[in-house]
């Protein structure tokens, strides 16, 4: 089964059957989960570190958080460090490859969502034969190894997985897409405008027209403050996306995570690529739309089956968008080579989809 998973524990049995100290670094919601699971499960935690400039030497779930000398100093350097917490700082990974040369150093992949299905021993038999055939039918080699190592790290929770596959946002934004003087941009999950700036610089400023699609009331004034600016061939949508019209809860928490919750008594409408786009030409679309990409793909079937845009979609909200997305894609566009890309983040977030079509 699956020739490319090298792994032969995860990373619970991992925990389980550790032999060496097991500390923690990092505090918060991460750190919460992975705590009440060793408590759940017998697993002795023996300390928490925080990096130097969060220190204060405070308690959290009955641990003095210290610093990583005092850890050192206190078991030594034959310890199990366990990331609690996500980031990707520059500063910080840096911070997590020193360790990871030092000691045994581990990320529980942690889902996202409370009902999602991740990546498991019975996972990957689950979805065996989808998840080869993504694999099998990817562009290139750098594909294969990102596909391969986020699957690895995801059930190993073996952060050197992520390290070893990492490229950059924009080097490949250049490489893997072209760009003209005359693209019509679709982004979704605009927030701020960070993606219309990128876009604006990859094309130089030139362009037919922008599209931004933003459900966030926060994020969408701090958007619009870039509408200003841009006001020719610049439209925005206070909305979320989504394969049909209709109003659906959201979490609106003003930062880049607010997402579709049902449960949530904020009241936001949503639409389709193809209601929003109604037979325009589109030639590029961003999707990162906080775990609701395969519903933004399905609202999209005309537009994007008939314009054949370049697509980057972020594929890491949920662990089985590594298959489903790209076989909806290909379902779509035939004729569309897939690439993946792992940008530096830890965990196993910024994980991209670069879809397009091979033109002379």
């Amino acid at each position: 089964m699956l020739d490319f998973i090298k792994e032969k524990k995860d990373v619970w049995e991992k925990l389980l059957t550790a032999r060496k100290p097991i500390i923690l670094y990092g505090m918060g919601n991460g750190a919460d989960k992975i705590l009440d699971w060793c408590e759940s499960n017998g697993v002795q935690v023996s300390g928490i570190f925080a990096s130097d400039g969060f220190v204060r030497y405070q308690q959290f779930r009955g641990f003095t958080v210290c610093s990583y000398q005092d850890i050192i100093e206190r078991f030594g350097e034959n310890i199990l460090i366990v990331l609690a917490f996500a980031s990707e700082l520059p500063e910080v990974l840096a911070k997590f490859r020193e360790l990871a040369a030092r000691h045994e150093v581990l990320a529980p992949h942690l889902p996202l969502f409370a009902e999602e299905d991740t990546v498991s021993w019975q996972w990957l038999v689950k979805y065996a034969s989808q998840l080869q055939q993504v694999y099998d039918k990817l562009a290139d080699e750098q594909s294969r190894k990102v596909f391969a190592a986020a699957l690895n790290y995801k059930l190993s929770g073996d952060i050197k997985y992520l390290l070893e596959c990492e490229t950059e946002r924009r080097a490949d934004l250049t490489t893997l897409f072209t760009w003209t003087d005359d693209e019509v941009y679709l982004d979704l999950g605009a927030y701020n405008g960070d993606t219309v700036q990128e876009f604006l610089e990859l094309t130089g400023g030139r362009y037919r027209k922008i599209i931004a699609v933003e459900p966030d009331r926060r994020n969408f004034k701090k958007l619009e403050k870039l509408h200003e600016k841009l006001r020719n061939n610049f439209v925005t949508y206070q909305k979320g996306i989504w394969s049909h019209s209709e109003e659906k809860g959201f979490s609106d928490s003003g930062g880049r995570q607010s997402t579709l919750m049902a449960e949530q008594k904020k009241i936001v409408s949503v639409d389709s690529i193809d209601n929003l786009c109604c037979n325009q030409i589109i030639t590029y679309i961003k999707m990162d739309v906080e775990g609701v990409e395969k519903e933004a793909l399905e609202g999209g079937r005309e537009t994007i089956s008939s314009c054949k845009p370049k697509i980057m979609a972020a594929a890491y909200h949920y662990d089985a968008d590594i298959f489903r997305l790209p076989l909806l894609l290909w379902q779509l566009v035939p004729e569309y080579k897939i690439y993946l890309r792992k940008h530096p983040y830890i965990p196993a977030w910024e994980l991209n989809f670069f879809a397009a079509i091979k033109r002379d």
